[in-house]
């Protein structure tokens, strides 16, 4: 073989970056977990830091300058302080922040630790455990992660894609946060919404809600879509990522969704959604290993069997691997 020609060197260089990736990933959480970002509300040296956060000297130094190459801290002299985007997302009164995110992520750290025996077994549960302090707080970090999620990019992007001028009642089911229905009110002052969701999961949405001074126009409704209707009335209903896949009970949301819509009414669908091929994009491909995924032509194929008209695809985030439907209720 000649090494000196290969014609995949810049595939391979990739691929091997990609099994780099996961340090990055760790200098965030183990920052956060450590209580670093906060510490770092005034500048401080690395000694001082070390001294606030009861951690080593030289890897507290090491570390900072690792953050500093992730662009969410800096060095001022012999001092280092969070950058705007480091503030934004990384202290705790910030509308922007992501601790949420990276508490989830260590619950999901576990599984793909695990993954080898997962798909081995077949059983997710194959898996080693979260550590305690983590795997107690689930539900709180996934709830908040969402958040973070949604107001870094992805519902901007819903927003952009969606035009709800003409419509007047939102209907967000497993609204999570409702995250997603404060921006598409912040972007349609026509709209009102009401966030659907189990109570533990609105107690969180009450905050955000509150936080946003957006108690006027976004209400809360408790509700499992296990035993529960969804109500009636509403002329556009949004379901995001809560069709995962065959194994997600799309058939039984979407029927639900129907009875709740107004004649004409839209369905608004944002979901991880593999191309047709199935052979990725990889966000997708990697979700679907862990939870599960449609294809773009079989999400379709599941609206308009549940009794909607012109589903169509509408936008995909190739970044992301989701995608945006939309579709109406006759």
């Amino acid at each position: 073989m000649d090494l000196l020609n290969l014609e995949d060197i810049a595939e391979a260089m990739n691929l091997l970056e990609i099994c780099w990736q996961f340090r990055s990933a760790r200098v965030l959480m183990a920052g956060h977990q450590l209580g670093i970002f906060e510490a770092l509300r005034t500048p401080k040296s690395s000694k001082q830091l070390a001294q606030e956060c009861k951690t080593d000297h030289q890897m507290t130094e090491r570390l900072l300058i690792a953050c500093c190459s992730l662009g969410i801290a800096e060095r001022q002299g012999d001092k280092f302080a969070l950058t705007n985007l480091g503030q934004n997302l990384l202290l705790p009164e910030s509308p922007r922040f992501i601790g949420g995110i990276l508490g989830h992520y260590e619950n999901l750290w576990w599984f793909w630790t695990g993954l080898a025996e997962v798909v081995r077994t077949g059983r997710r549960d194959a898996a080693p455990s979260a550590p305690k302090e983590f795997e107690e707080r689930w539900h709180e970090f996934w709830i908040w992660a969402m958040h973070g999620i949604a107001a870094n990019g992805v519902g901007q992007w819903l927003a952009e894609n969606l035009d709800l001028s003409d419509r007047n009642l939102l209907l967000d089911v497993g609204g999570g946060p409702g995250t997603y229905s404060i921006i598409l009110c912040q972007k349609f002052p026509n709209l009102k919404a009401v966030i659907w969701d189990l109570p533990k999961t609105l107690a969180i949405a009450e905050q955000i809600v509150k936080r946003f001074g957006m108690e006027e126009r976004i209400t809360l409704q408790q509700g499992d879509w296990n035993k529960d209707e969804f109500g009636l009335g509403y002329d556009c209903l949004l379901m995001s990522n809560i069709l995962h896949g065959p194994n997600s009970q799309a058939d039984m949301k979407l029927k639900k969704a129907y009875r709740a819509m107004k004649p004409n009414g839209l369905l608004i669908v944002h979901d991880f959604l593999l191309n047709d091929e199935k052979t990725g994009p990889s966000p997708a491909a990697l979700f679907n290993l862990m939870v599960g995924s449609y294809s773009v032509s079989e999400m379709l194929d599941v609206i308009e069997k549940s009794g909607f008209r012109d589903a169509r695809l509408v936008a995909y985030h190739q970044k992301r691997g989701a995608g945006l439907i939309t579709a109406f209720r006759p």
